[in-house]
């Protein structure tokens, strides 16, 4: 055994952050991190959050251990702490199972999982405030994701992240500024900040999000802060004028709505309706006309009537979301709507989802031709040198869940572009849900 190792990241951006930590924790103590066929050991960073994800780190487990029957194989993540017991027992084609509520124990765990000496390791406490140096990314250049709080107290009752998280701890605003002012110093360009729910960071430590943001923007360099993830229940339109005041605030907010018919919200714990979630929607758009919106939303809640379903439809052409992802009902073990009555079919909700997303296609595109014509800053993540095409992404494109901006330059063919660079580009026109632009020069 040569201590090398390779990790397989499924999931969100939040379990993206745990890999690239678990990554930097097994160097720390000696192991190299190498690519899958070189590797001794395999760690899968499973996800667990709803049924589909489930399957495929169920299959990717498995498909690994059938491709490399040599390699030691051990699942980490959601999946590894919900159901670690049941599948420590059942599941023998992985060598263990490691939880992940606490990911400073995980490289010692490996050791003693390669070494034969346990099979599983659940934590039940959480990884402390400590600043983990992540070198190793798997995102683009000069992207990178900061998670600043961990678990969720909202308590939906159709989820489980409580279940795998556990309740909301937010990260003690000292150890985010020194993370961020670390990726400043090597050059990024683009920081996610994430969460289950960024509106509610701080709120169990004697703070709040506007103390964060301005705190952050007391920072030198020139950088952009995007913010992911926050429930409109929380939401604090107080942040607001801080991105009037600094640019470097990207003004795009990811507020998972999930529905927009009160009685289905209130099935799902949640307080809002469909005149407040426009409410909100109308306030951050007066404040910050430029703003992008992008939301999700749930189809076939149980107890979701077609009235419902019309009330969610009639929201989505009210709100002209710029981008929303549509997803159907998950029945979660151990969640309060686990034993609801009511339930919707699934060929119904599959043809609701379908339904919705046609439509919210059809406004996303609408709202995409109001960019062109204009001037806007492309972060570069690929070359395309044979067409002397660029793909990127600009301020109204979240990392891996927008479209993409198509840059046409004639600097990448002789390498005067490269991934990581910012772009000046005029939007030309729009191609489905990608923009075409043009290069008009460096940032």
């Amino acid at each position: 055994m040569k201590k090398t190792f390779y990790i397989v990241n499924l999931g969100c951006s939040k379990n993206q952050v745990d890999g690239e930590t678990i990554l930097a924790l097994m160097e720390q103590r000696g192991w190299k991190y190498t690519d899958l066929e070189s590797a001794d050991v395999v760690i899968i960073n499973t996800c667990g959050f709803i049924n589909d994800a489930k399957e495929e780190s169920i299959n990717t487990i498995l498909n690994c251990k059938s491709s490399y029957p040599d390699k030691i194989v051990i699942a980490a993540g959601c999946l590894a702490q919900r159901y670690g017991k049941e599948l420590s027992d059942e599941m023998t084609e992985a060598d263990g199972f490691v939880g992940n509520r606490d990911l400073y124990a995980i490289p010692e765990a490996v050791e003693k999982i390669v070494k034969g000496r346990i099979r599983l390791v659940s934590p039940a406490s959480s990884s402390p405030d400590c600043f983990v140096e992540r070198d190793v990314l798997f995102t683009f250049p000069r992207s990178t994701y900061i998670k600043i709080a961990e678990g969720c107290n909202n308590n939906c009752t159709y989820c489980a992240i409580p279940l795998i998280r556990g309740q909301l701890r937010s990260i003690d605003p000292d150890i985010i500024i020194k993370e961020i002012k670390s990726f400043i110093k090597k050059g990024f360009f683009e920081i996610n900040l994430v969460s289950q729910d960024l509106a509610s960071w701080g709120t169990d430590i004697g703070h709040d999000l506007v103390y964060l943001l301005k705190r952050i923007c007391r920072l030198k360099g020139d950088f952009r802060i995007r913010l992911l993830y926050m429930h409109p229940d929380k939401f604090n339109p107080g942040i607001l004028p801080l991105f009037k005041k600094d640019s470097r605030l990207i003004p795009y907010f990811d507020i998972p709505f999930q529905h927009a018919s009160e009685p289905v919200l209130k099935a799902m714990g949640r307080k809002g309706n469909k005149e407040k979630y426009l409410k909100l929607i109308s306030t951050i758009r007066k404040e910050l006309p430029e703003s992008v919106i992008r939301s999700t939303m749930m189809l076939g809640f149980p107890g979701e009537k077609e009235n419902d379903f019309q009330c969610l439809m009639d929201f989505l052409k009210g709100a002209e979301l710029d981008w929303c992802g549509f997803f159907t009902y998950s029945r979660e073990e151990g969640t309060k709507a686990f034993d609801l009555k009511d339930k919707v079919p699934m060929a119904t909700a599959g043809l609701r989802k379908e339904q919705a997303q046609d439509l919210q296609n059809r406004i996303t595109e609408k709202r995409l031709e109001s960019y062109i014509g204009n001037e806007i800053e492309v972060l570069v993540e690929e070359l395309i040198a044979e067409e002397e095409i660029a793909l990127g992404r600009g301020y109204m494109n979240a990392p891996e869940v927008d479209g993409a901006v198509i840059l046409h330059s004639s600097r990448v063919e002789n390498g005067g572009i490269k991934p990581g660079d910012v772009i000046r580009a005029k939007v030309i026109k729009r191609n489905n849900i990608d923009l075409e632009a043009a290069d008009v020069g460096l940032s």
